[in-house]
């Protein structure tokens, strides 16, 4: 199939809830910006959390931060609405369309009508399809592992359904741009912890058997380490210090026990990128340090 943006790339960040992949992506985003890509950070949902460390508030349409660098908020319905005016030009139709209470109620229900809205809008630029996407990087703060199946899944049920016609031709073209290594790269991000890591390796297989695609990983908030072995022997062995000797021995545990899911991810893959813990909760500070260390 031919394409209309052959040189956008995008960039879909998932991972377990709470091992900070929302840092991460924005981390990548400004990193290429700072590159000279016009990028856009794309947040899921009806809530904003980079406002909070922007201190502006996103919305659906762009908001630029800086240079190269612009933030959105999109839910399901609002890409929904955007393609449906595309189409139909009148907003007075529109509006009537999403607020009688018939389609709003079958718009909740219709199953995967959000989740397509939301990857035919990720995948827009390229297919050359709906209202312009005109960034060189889109880089998405994907939904959390389970739901994050779900939204790529949904157009390949979609067009598995539908055989023929404008809808099933472009579900299995937004299936085609997410499947491809040019145009999409996926990164889990995970804790080294026993619960993330299982749920990396289960997402890693999800995501190859769903999309053919193969995903990296990003480690993060890895404890730096600033004993060597034998400081950590002296430590523990100094019966003079008791509250050294606790301390190195819960740092001790906290080190062996990292070690130990590292070396599972190692197994899963070859593809590891490792982030230290950052002693901070300023999430601008994070954002800002991750975006150094990020290749």
């Amino acid at each position: 199939m031919a394409f209309h943006r052959e040189n956008q790339t995008i960039y879909l960040i998932t991972g377990k809830g709470g091992v900070g992949k929302s840092a991460i992506a924005a981390a990548l985003a400004q990193k290429k910006a700072s590159g000279g890509a016009k990028t856009l950070l794309v947040e899921l949902g009806d809530q904003s959390y980079y406002k909070y460390i922007y201190n502006q508030e996103i919305n659906y349409l762009p908001t630029q931060i800086k240079k190269n660098f612009s933030i959105s908020l999109w839910s399901g319905e609002t890409c929904l609405r955007e393609y449906v005016l595309h189409l139909v030009k009148v907003k007075k139709i529109v509006d009537l369309f999403f607020n009688n209470r018939v389609m709003k109620t079958f718009i909740r229900a219709a199953p995967a009508l959000k989740e397509l809205a939301i990857l035919g809008k990720i995948t827009s630029g390229i297919r050359g399809w709906g209202p312009p996407l005109d960034f060189d990087v889109i880089v998405v703060d994907g939904f959390s592992t389970g739901h994050f199946i779900a939204l790529l899944r949904a157009p390949i049920g979609m067009g598995e359904m539908i055989k023929s016609g404008p809808m099933g031709e472009q579900c299995r073209k937004i299936i085609e741009v997410l499947s491809s290594e040019k145009f999409c790269k996926y990164s889990i991000v995970t804790l080294p912890e026993e619960l993330p890591v299982g749920e990396t390796e289960e997402l890693k297989k999800d995501l190859k058997a769903t999309i053919g695609q193969s995903a990296n990983i990003i480690c993060n908030r890895i404890y730096p380490n600033p004993f060597s072995e034998d400081d950590l022997v002296q430590i523990l062995s100094d019966e003079k210090s008791l509250s050294a000797n606790s301390f190195a021995e819960h740092l001790n545990e906290i080190y062996t026990r990292e070690a130990e899911q590292i070396v599972k991810l190692q197994e899963i893959s070859n593809d590891i990128t490792k982030l230290p813990f950052l002693f901070t909760a300023d999430g601008q500070i994070v954002v800002d340090e991750l975006e150094k260390i990020l290749q």
